[in-house]
């Protein structure tokens, strides 16, 4: 029974990732399982700043996700994945949390090297997703925040 309810986990989650309709909910669901996803676009003036005590700063956006509810809070799980484009605009997703490297020249001559965190937490009816830099840095410019597209997936048991 075990077996089966992980290969139906699996077998949805592969056709989950192949629908590509932006902004539509999808189902699937089998034998006690619950499986739906929501697609976000979320655009640089979307995020918002968040001020640490030590005065670090890092960016976050709240997703409403009412398909949240109370019996997935008790007995599912819920999962965030940001898409991403190559140079032959091939389409991957990339599961969060996940540490990227960057580099950023701030209209200057030199590179500065650093790191961005992207990671998530969820409630019931919201996701939370945060925008860290190894630097804590947040250029007050938001035209250089990230726009990006994310997937909520949400499981249910029952």
């Amino acid at each position: 029974m075990k077996a089966k309810r992980i290969l139906l986990l699996a077998t949805a989650a592969l056709a989950l990732l192949s629908l590509s309709s932006c902004g539509k909910d999808y189902y699937i669901e089998g034998d006690g399982v619950q499986m739906k996803h929501i697609d976000y676009t979320v655009r640089s003036t979307d995020w918002d700043v968040q001020e640490l005590d030590n005065g670090a700063r890092l960016l976050s956006v709240m997703l409403d996700a009412p398909q949240i509810t109370k019996d997935v809070v008790n007995y599912g799980s819920v999962t965030v994945s940001r898409r991403l484009f190559d140079n032959n605009g091939n389409t991957f997703w990339t599961p969060l949390p996940v540490v990227r490297a960057e580099s950023q020249d701030y209209g200057t001559s030199e590179q500065i090297l650093y790191s961005t965190y992207l990671d998530y937490e969820w409630t019931q009816g919201q996701v939370y997703v945060y925008f860290t830099a190894t630097d804590f840095y947040v250029d007050p410019d938001k035209a250089t925040w990230p726009n990006m597209e994310l997937r909520v997936t949400i499981f249910q048991y029952e």
